[in-house]
């Protein structure tokens, strides 16, 4: 889960203004061009909305994944870009989309991706709500308007009490959207304003606004005449799409082999046993799924291993520079994983990775 500020982006030009009430914004090379509220939008949900293929990920200003470069215009910063931009970014004039705010019409630099996903900006009614473990519940929400989404990405979901949105990836995948629903899986964070509200009561019937798709952590395709497999590395609530992720594989027909390592402190954190079952048994390939438990009591009835699942990386015997790796948890995990993967040789590129803060 990330926590993301809501500075009120969302809502329609100021009642009264005059004149033109949007920045243009063109986009260099391919020569696109899209509209921004005055003062009220920031680049990457404007690029998005028109239906852009604007790289992006965690929309908080700390991945710089939707850095672009400043060619004319002026922006207003929503936080200071300095402490995760370059001193080389910042002369050649870098900027963070997901924290500018057009103050003139603007002129920008960036690659832009094939087949973007269009924003949506709906609401909806949460419909079923219950326990997965002991600070994980999973949250189903019926939407007003459709969503479509790529099985690994994420929504923006907001409650109108709070000035405060919290980001969660659908646990399910695209194909499930045809009953009408949405998957989360919600993790209790001590003191977090929306999950203490959360999970004080059944929050069934009440309306959420949400937007997205939002994020690139999604499946790549198979490359070469054998492929690599694909491991998957996931704590937490960091399951939710990974089960997205291999459920639509397992749709879509993937024939490639695949490992998914799930860490967790103890037993009482484990879930969705059932869930990854039934995706091995449609799974074309070899799907091996293994729960590691790192603080889990020598004592207890557990059979299975122990440690991190970094040590159980070893113990793979893969080609590893071309394996697809992608982690989903705790920043923690997530950076052990990194590091490991590195050292294993795997191939930058090859990594994907979604840090639940």
């Amino acid at each position: 889960m990330k926590l993301l500020e809501w500075f009120g982006l969302q809502g329609g030009a100021a009642a009264g203004s005059k004149g033109k009430v949007t920045h243009t914004v063109n986009v260099a090379p391919g020569g696109q061009s899209f509209e921004v509220e005055k003062g009220r939008k920031v680049i990457l949900n404007s690029a998005l909305s028109a239906g852009l293929g604007f790289p992006h990920n965690c929309r908080v200003g700390s991945c710089t994944q939707c850095k672009c470069k400043l060619k004319s215009g002026k922006v207003r910063e929503l936080t200071d870009s300095s402490y995760v931009l370059s001193a080389e970014d910042l002369k050649a004039g870098m900027i963070l989309a997901c924290q500018s705010i057009p103050e003139t019409d603007l002129e920008i630099e960036v690659d832009l991706t094939s087949g973007g996903d269009r924003l949506v900006e709906t609401r909806g009614t949460i419909v079923g709500q219950k326990d997965l473990t002991h600070d994980i519940v999973e949250l189903r929400v019926a939407l007003d308007d459709p969503m479509p989404f790529k099985a690994g990405q994420y929504a923006e979901i907001r409650l109108e009490e709070f000035s405060l949105s919290r980001n969660y990836s659908f646990a399910m995948a695209p194909k499930g959207q045809e009953a009408g629903e949405l998957v989360f899986h919600v993790r209790k964070v001590p003191g977090g304003k929306f999950t203490e509200w959360l999970f004080a009561a059944n929050r069934q019937e009440t309306r959420l606004s949400m937007s997205g798709p939002f994020g690139d952590f999604y499946l790549r395709p198979a490359e070469g005449e054998k492929p690599a497999p694909i491991v998957c590395v996931a704590g937490g609530s960091g399951m939710a799409p990974i089960l997205s992720l291999l459920e639509q594989a397992k749709w879509a027909g993937e024939t490639r082999d695949a490992v998914y390592l799930f860490g967790a402190r103890t037993q009482r954190d484990l879930y969705a046993e059932e869930e990854i079952g039934r995706i091995q048994q449609g799974w074309r390939g070899s799907l091996n799924f293994k729960q590691v438990l790192s603080e889990e009591p020598e004592n207890s009835s557990w059979s299975g291993a122990r440690g991190y699942v970094t040590d159980e990386l070893d113990k793979l015997q893969l080609d590893w520079p071309d394996v697809q790796a992608y982690l989903c948890g705790p920043p923690a995990m997530i950076d052990a994983a990194i590091a490991k993967f590195s050292k294993l040789g795997v191939k930058p590129e090859n990594i994907r990775y979604d840090k639940f803060e």
